[in-house]
């Protein structure tokens, strides 16, 4: 950040502010269904909304039913076709799963069905029920209750009855069924523009019960908590009927527009509106929480102010709109990550390098200086080189703070250390001061007795105030391994550990001497950058590569952990919590089940600073986007994964309602390319998602996966194989498929028959070669007459243009510079004539110049250049970006099966063993 943002942020902070994180009640608005790179609705008219038995959502639009899979939709369309202009003939009104994964679907022409089959809708009593279906609901005893403007269907599975409200007159508002609510295993509710109705489904018996408040105009939805049905009105009320008091009174009435759609979660009442966006209502207080509206704030607002539908789901809110825009998703901002800030300073736009709460200031160390915060009054100050007159804050990158007899160190990068007094905002010198001047100060130490210690770039520094004696080890005095220290820790047991630049040790701080004598030998040269020990006494040693080396602790047992960690700790809940580039990491003790927190909100670890718990038992993480509080508390609950389809040579085979994890598929030997297509069922955004997948019978590790929600393999031969999807390293969430490719017996005999034929062939014409060459005597000729055998040689021919050396030279300098400078090999379909007519040389002469000079085949020379592209997108990080294929296609590759050839032609590797020995690097 430039010195000028600086003063900008420190002027406006005179102004005043005060302690707040994210709100309770903040929400992030997605919008679905309207854009190329997300999921696209097939028709936007979202006019109904509903979540399945698996957890799958379900929209109607104005003319099909599609179910949401993440990146993408299944459509089912309906089988009638549109008769006259109307753009929306097929409205849905209403969707209800009757029993496990049999559908149902309400429209404005009748009742329709599922077909998972074929996709489609079909229509159900087509002579009973042609007219607009309203409502939709189902009880306790698979009753079906089918509300319409013609009166109320129940339908139990073999018989539909047929109940009319107002029997004296069918054309009556009364008869118009606008929603149904169970009541109990015999009876619902109905609601109708001027009141609501009891109907007993065994009797057909009703009673109705006219609404008594005039002022709210027609009744338009409702929704029934407990023992209350809360009623949405035409003139933007919500009215409550008491069930057990059979009484209509006032609940609500701060829209002025018609309400569309209620929904309730918890303690929570969503409200769709017709016009002035949605509400969040406190149920039991009757107030509002929440609410959102179009054109609020650019990015941040509804894609409509005419919200037609709307879900509440684990916190989350899901709106459809009524004019072709899609659909909004109000996704709550996680309560466990919430970014630091303090009224209108925000971290978002600052690399936050280290971090320490006291009781009265939080000190924010950054690469340009540092802030420091009075928690109480909220006055923020920053300091950097520039306005620091003492000369004591020698580097405005800040690694390291410490709060030391009332004052706070401060370790920088190359500037040494500075101790500063943050009441009055000044700086100090002290022995420990002058001795550290310009080395880079990475962490602190303070010992049992007091003593403080100090990680530094030229050795460990021990500093007692009682006596100010300062003394340095390192290398040369004291068998420490290395001379920059990065990490020292001193764990249970007393053992003072050391980890340098050159290995692991063991420090002595009576004899001041360093050991290695109970490390193997295989770990001691390893670079530790960080240490921690849990509360169970392993041993944690983050080192500088990232990678994690765990002991017991009695340091019989190391081992590496299969993950990168610059840094980890231990919560309250012995959960462990490991920084990671794309988020953050939480395993459970026994390091056996890892859940994995991506970039919410910008979250992501860098290399330097540990993860540091406060007294209060929260975590804080310093991001490079921010300063992060983490919550341990909050109980989190990953959402799981569905195998939503597979596809076989490119063509659907079977969807998820056909997949199950503890089935096998046959497939034939021909059936050999499959591609699985998954999705999470939180619906998270999806470049957020970070999977693992594993084709067990030929993949021999777990492949990560990042922002995609497919895999595809081309060309797998006869076998068994399962394949496994999971969330990043989340062994709980694992969904799986298990195959089988039949060997092609036919295939086989062919290959068997044709190799006979071949043999007999090779026999054959071996044998009448040797006749042709034995000398003949004709019967009547005489010795005279036999002439003697004539033999001609016939001399070869050049096939192809002489050149001079340099010549040749000129032509391949001229292909090489083309697939350099253009990088035409980038062209999928490349062709050879393409490229001579480019370099200005005719078709023939660059086939001499492949087969002579260069002594390789055309593709095989263009292949050479897309390998050496895929390795430079390797050491750029984009295979953890993109799946292999994609890559593949991206450095110019048509099919995978062109790409693993060329890549092990050229490398003697396979991709993926090439990306492990990589990462490994």
């Amino acid at each position: 950040m430039s010195l000028g943002k600086h003063i900008l942020i420190l002027i406006i902070l005179f102004i005043g502010a005060f302690n707040i994180f994210a709100s309770d009640n903040d929400y992030i608005i997605y919008s679905i269904g309207n854009e190329e790179e997300n999921c696209k609705f097939e028709d936007n008219r979202v006019n109904c909304i509903y979540k399945d038995s698996d957890g799958f959502i379900w929209v109607g639009t104005g003319g099909s039913v599609e179910r949401i899979n993440g990146k993408y939709t299944s459509v089912y369309h309906f089988t009638e076709k549109q008769v006259g202009i109307t753009p929306a003939s097929f409205l849905v009104n209403t969707l209800i799963e009757y029993q496990k994964h049999d559908f149902w679907v309400g429209n404005i022409q009748g009742l329709f069905h599922i077909n998972h089959e074929k996709r489609t809708l079909e229509r159900v009593f087509p002579e009973e029920i042609n007219f607009s279906v309203q409502a939709l609901e189902k009880d306790e005893e698979n009753r079906l209750y089918i509300g319409t403007v013609n009166g109320l269907y129940i339908y139990d599975g073999k018989q539909l009855r047929h109940i009319i409200i107002d029997e004296k007159n069918i054309l009556s508002v009364n008869n118009r069924i606008l929603d149904i609510a169970v009541y109990n295993h015999t009876s619902v509710w109905l609601l109708t523009p001027n009141g609501v109705v009891i109907c007993d489904a065994k009797s057909g018996a009703l009673k109705q019960y006219k609404c008594t408040l005039p002022s709210c105009g027609a009744l338009k939805c409702l929704v029934k908590v407990n023992d209350t049905l809360y009623i949405g009105t035409e003139k933007g009320n919500i009215i409550t009927f008491d069930l057990l008091r059979q009484s209509f009174a006032p609940y609500w009435n701060e829209a002025n527009v018609p309400i569309s759609d209620l929904v309730h979660e918890k303690e929570i009442l969503g409200v769709a509106t017709n016009g002035q966006g949605i509400y969040l209502l406190s149920l039991p207080e009757g107030k509002t929480i929440y609410s959102a509206t179009c054109g609020t704030e650019t990015g941040q607002d509804l894609l409509s102010n005419n919200i037609s539908s709307i879900l509440l789901s684990q916190g989350n809110v899901w709106c459809g709109t009524g004019y072709y825009l899609g659909m909004n998703l109000l996704r709550k901002k996680n309560e466990s990550f919430k970014r630091y800030d303090k009224g209108i300073f925000k971290t978002k736009d600052i690399a936050v390098r280290s971090y320490l709460p006291t009781k009265e200031y939080s000190f924010i160390g950054t690469r340009e200086g540092f802030y420091y915060v009075h928690e109480a009054t909220g006055k923020i100050q920053y300091i950097n080189v520039r306005n620091d007159n003492t000369g004591n804050l020698r580097s405005n990158l800040i690694f390291s703070f410490y709060e030391y007899e009332g004052d706070i160190l401060i370790g920088t990068c190359g500037g040494g250390l500075a101790t500063f007094y943050p009441r009055t905002g000044t700086f100090k010198e002290t022995p420990l001061t002058h001795a550290c001047v310009s080395n880079d100060i990475f962490m602190f130490l303070e010992d049992e007795e007091k003593k403080l210690w100090l990680a530094t770039s030229d050795g460990l520094y021990s500093y007692d105030k009682q006596t100010q004696t300062i003394r340095e080890y390192n290398a040369s005095n004291s068998n420490m391994p290395g001379n920059i220290v990065y990490g020292i820790y001193l764990d249970s047991s007393n053992r003072f550990w050391v980890g340098t630049d050159k290995g692991l040790a063991i420090f002595d701080k009576h004899t001041g001497k360093c050991s290695q004598d109970m490390l193997p030998d295989i770990y001691c040269k390893e670079v530790i950058r960080y240490i921690h020990e849990g509360r169970d006494g392993t041993l944690f040693f983050c080192l500088l590569s990232y990678r994690l080396l765990v002991s017991d602790k009695s340091l019989n047992n190391f081992h590496y952990l299969p993950l990168l960690c610059p840094n980890l700790i231990q919560d309250d809940q012995g959960f462990y919590w490991l920084g990671q580039w794309d988020g953050v990491l939480r395993s459970d003790e026994r390091l056996e089940h890892y859940t994995f927190f991506p970039s919410i909100n910008d979250l992501n670890t860098n290399a330097g600073p540990p993860i540091l718990k406060d007294e209060n038992g929260m975590l804080w993480i310093c991001g490079t986007k921010g300063l992060f509080r983490v919550n341990p508390q909050v109980e989190f609950t990953p959402s799981p994964i569905q195998i939503t389809e597979m596809q076989v040579n490119g063509n659907l085979y079977a969807d998820d309602y056909k997949l199950k994890q503890d089935s096998t598929l046959y497939l034939n030997s021909n059936e050999n390319t499959i591609t699985f297509r998954f999705s999470s069922l939180g619906y998270e955004k999806p470049e957020l998602l970070k999977y693992e997948y594993m084709l067990q019978g030929k993949d021999s590790t777990w492949i990560i996966l990042a922002n995609e929600d497919k895999v595809s393999y081309f060309d797998l031969p006869a076998g068994k194989y399962v394949f496994q999807i999971r969330k990043f390293l989340d062994s709980d969430s694992t969904a799986q498929i298990s195959f089988e490719i039949k060997v092609n017996y036919f295939w086989m005999i062919y290959t068997i028959i044709t190799i006979i034929v071949v043999i007999v062939s090779f026999i054959l014409f071996f044998n009448r070669k040797k006749t042709a060459s034995t000398e003949v005597v004709l019967p009547n000729a005489s010795p005279e007459e036999i002439q003697p055998e004539v033999k001609v040689t016939v001399q070869p021919t050049e096939s192809y243009v002489k050149l001079s050396e340099e010549e040749a030279s000129e032509v391949i300098d001229a292909l090489k510079k083309y697939m350099q400078e253009q990088q035409a090999y980038l062209n999928v379909d490349l062709k050879q004539s393409e490229v001579a007519a480019a370099i200005g040389y005719p078709t023939y002469l660059l086939s001499a110049i492949f087969t002579h000079y260069l002594k390789m085949g055309y593709y095989d020379f263009v292949n050479s250049y897309r390998v050496e592209q895929f390795k430079q997108s390797v050491s750029e990080g984009k295979h953890k970006k993109y799946t292999l294929v994609t890559l593949a296609e991206k450095c110019g590759f048509k099919s995978k099966a062109s790409f693993f050839r060329a890549f092990k032609k050229f490398t003697g590797t396979t991709p993926n063993e090439y990306i492990q020995q990589f990462d490994k690097e």
